[in-house]
């Protein structure tokens, strides 16, 4: 079996200011990938031919430009009136747009800027924290982001500066010495939040959150309180369980699938989520409700089976240190959180998650997951399991995937892990493969009697090479992967199968092998 190889990560960093001297071995430690490369390019010779071609095969490019550096003289024509200050924004505005309009052309590298802050030129020690010249930098910030939010990443550097203080963000002693402006404590913290926006573009996140509700959800014990004792609501004692509900909802919209582990009554518990008027967290969103008497591992397990998911994919919340142990002891695979107040939110940094998720899919496949109990039910009606699926009254539709699926489209590829061949796309990289003539890309989606599944197959062929295929784990068991397979079939020759391991996927290289007989894998 053939498999495609893995090759080195470049990364390139644009900057105007020394980051060799704690940065670059910061960023080398916290990545720790043996196979990446990274590269250091001075701010003036981006556009040298040498540092060009190094650009076009660079898979990431940070750039980091730190305002003072760049523009000397600006604070002082400003106060003598030389300039005003939409024309500063502008200038710097365009210098911005020139940038990044380059990189877009001479690469497909997801790009990363730290956007600029204004507190390294000291103004704060004479005049206060004031909005100084009608908030420029934060206009010329807004200005880029509003532009450019679509295609690149950004990362706030002035909350970054916020996390450690200002007192605690400069190297006076290697400004001067060396341009190195900024602590080690600083680029330790920007270090961090590269690899983590690393992690975000290629969708290296959990997918599930299982909560406890007793003292998590709520203050107190429903089984001994009864529902209008509980602590809940927008003040005193019951209002952190309100915010971290509050929390787990925007979770909830950014693509994460909430389910529910209890040791309580069910009755009791959904009387909660019907009637109890300070639930920020309704029925609906909720995939998936495990309440009982029976142990907490088992009940995980079930739930990871009946929404098809790994346990590796799962975070479990309890405010119980027995629970918690269990939970560790018998599925290992599973990250736990003890709840506590005042640390669980930090705790959730294992989600790396891309903002602007289309809430319809989110919608789509909660709805799923909620009436695969409908499904079953079905099920048991009939002896034969084709004759299920009549009943189900399955409609599917493959298409050549449109711009309005992108984000969705690399969404399904990144979170796939086991009716796939491996390949992943960024949304940068989805617009690049289509731009090729020679490839061809297919999104499919379903829709059965209870519920619409939404877009949930992804495929790529380029010159007879089965590039991509992707099923999501909640369309699996309908035989859908078989007309996937008939459309390709129809419409290519295919001669050769890409195929990447993600640890789960190795039962689909004989699937493959089934459906291209004469293909190479």
């Amino acid at each position: 079996m053939e498999k495609t190889s893995e090759k080195i990560l470049h990364i390139a960093v644009i900057t105007n200011i020394y980051l060799e001297m704690h940065f670059l071995p910061l960023i080398k430690e916290i990545y720790c990938n043996e196979k990446s490369e990274f590269h250091i390019i001075p701010f003036q010779e981006h556009y040298s031919a040498k540092n060009k071609e190094l650009l076009s095969i660079c898979d990431f490019i940070v750039v980091w430009l730190n305002y003072e550096s760049l523009y000397y003289d600006v604070w002082n024509k400003l106060f003598a009136n030389e300039k005003n200050v939409d024309d500063v924004i502008e200038e710097n505005y365009s210098l911005c747009e020139n940038l990044i309009s380059t990189l877009l052309k001479q690469s497909n590298a997801h790009i990363i800027w730290f956007l600029f802050e204004g507190y390294s030129v000291g103004f704060q020690y004479t005049m206060g924290y004031i909005n100084l010249f009608s908030g420029l930098i934060d206009k010329l910030n807004l200005k880029i982001y509003d532009e450019f939010r679509n295609e690149i990443s950004f990362i706030n550097l002035q909350n970054l500066i916020a996390m450690v203080g200002i007192s605690n963000t400069y190297d006076i002693k290697n400004k001067y010495r060396w341009n190195a402006l900024y602590s080690k404590e600083l680029l330790q913290v920007a270090a961090e939040e590269i690899c983590k926006q690393f992690m975000i573009i290629k969708g290296i996140t959990k997918k599930c959150i299982i909560l406890d509700c007793d003292n998590v959800l709520w203050g107190g014990i429903l089984s001994e309180d009864g529902l209008e004792n509980i602590r809940l609501g927008n003040s005193g004692s019951g209002r952190s369980y309100q915010d971290f509900q509050r929390f787990i909802l925007a979770l909830y919209y950014n693509g994460v699938i909430l389910a529910v582990c209890s040791k309580n009554d069910l009755f009791d518990v959904m009387r909660v989520f019907h009637e109890h008027s300070e639930m920020i967290l309704k029925e609906e969103f909720i995939a998936h409700f495990e309440v009982n008497w029976n142990n907490k591992p088992d009940n995980i397990k079930k739930i990871a089976g009946t929404l098809n998911i790994s346990l590796d994919s799962i975070v479990f919340i309890d405010d119980s240190t027995f629970e918690i142990e269990a939970v560790k002891s018998m599925l290992p695979q599973v990250t736990t959180i003890l709840y506590k107040r005042d640390t669980v939110y930090q705790q959730l940094s294992c989600f790396n998650l891309k903002s602007g998720a289309s809430v319809d899919d989110i919608e789509k496949r909660t709805q799923t997951y909620r009436t695969n109990l409908s499904r079953e039910i079905l099920k048991n009606e009939y002896d034969k399991y084709d004759d299920y699926l009549n009943a189900l009254e399955i409609k599917i539709d493959i298409h050549e995937i449109v711009p309005s699926e992108y984000n969705r489209f690399s969404e399904l590829t990144q979170r796939t892990n086991k009716c796939t061949n491996g390949k992943r796309y960024s949304i940068e990289e989805i617009k690049a493969r289509i731009e090729n003539e020679q490839v061809s890309m297919y999104s499919l989606s379903v829709s059965d009697r209870f519920s619409d599944l939404g877009l949930v197959g992804a495929l790529e062929i380029e010159c007879n090479t089965l590039i991509l295929f992707s099923l999501s784990c909640r369309a699996l068991g309908r035989n859908i992967e078989d007309e996937m397979f008939k459309f390709i079939m129809d419409k290519h020759k295919i001669n050769r199968v890409e195929f990447i391991s993600t640890y789960q996927n190795d039962d689909m290289v004989a699937t493959f092998k089934e459906a291209f007989p004469d293909a190479i894998i």
